[in-house]
This record gives C-alpha cells, sequence and structure tokens, in this order.
C-alpha cells in the first residue's frame, strides 16, 4: 500500500510541477529538499521562486505538457524510498527530452516527502 501512495503523491508532483503548482510542489517537498541538475543544484526555495516567475511570465509549460515514464524502479528502505529511471517530457503527445533521473523520498506521519531529486539529459545517442 506504501508503495501505491509514494507513487500516487510522486504523480501528483509531477502533474503540479507541469502546471506550475508551487503551493502543491511546497507541501510534498521536504524543507531541505534540492534538486541537482546540470546547471548547478537548487534549494526548495530557488526553484519554487523559478517556477513561479516563469509561470508569472507566461514562459512555463503549455497545459499539454506532461511526464511520462520510460522505466521505473523502487527501492524501499524503511522510512524512506529511491525511485530512479528514465523519463521523457511530452507536450501535445510529443517527445521534447528524456532523463536519467533519482528521486528520494521519505514518509512523514501519513504522507510522502520527497527529499531530494537529481536529473541529467539523456544523449541524443542513448
Amino acid at each position: 500500500m506504501d508503495n501505491l501512495d509514494l507513487l500516487s503523491t510522486r504523480e501528483d508532483w509531477y502533474a503540479a510541477f507541469f502546471a506550475g503548482d508551487t503551493d502543491f510542489m511546497a507541501r510534498v517537498q521536504a524543507d531541505s529538499f534540492c534538486v541537482v541538475h546540470a546547471h548547478g543544484v537548487q534549494s526548495k526555495w530557488e526553484q519554487l521562486h523559478g517556477i513561479s516567475r516563469a509561470v508569472q511570465a507566461e514562459q512555463w509549460f503549455p497545459d499539454s505538457a506532461c511526464k511520462q515514464d520510460a522505466s521505473l524502479s523502487l527501492q524501499n528502505l524503511g522510512e524512506f524510498a529511491v525511485v530512479s529511471g528514465q523519463s521523457h517530457t511530452l507536450i501535445d503527445d510529443v517527445r521534447q527530452g528524456s532523463v536519467f533521473f533519482s528521486e528520494l523520498w521519505r514518509k512523514q506521519a501519513q504522507d510522502w516527502q520527497v527529499m531530494h531529486l537529481h536529473y541529467t539529459p539523456v544523449p541524443e545517442a542513448a
């Protein structure tokens, strides 16, 4: 049951990301959350502020954008879980890019919180 709760929370978190719903994202992300990517490391608040600015400037994803997992692995480690794999960003059902990712989640009371996200683009030849 915990895996289903985790996967549901994860899907909701990604849907909020593409919708620019930083209020929902802030609730799911731990205060210590960080994201690591090719341009460096962002804290929770840096990431959310950047998304809010892009949404306000109408430079965020269109409504048709979503994430599709090509592969997904879930490893339970007590109150923690590691989710990793490869995903694609789709806009109007057309693949726009692919990333390899890893996420660290923690079960807090009845809810899952994401602690860490790392992603890197998939090389075009892969």
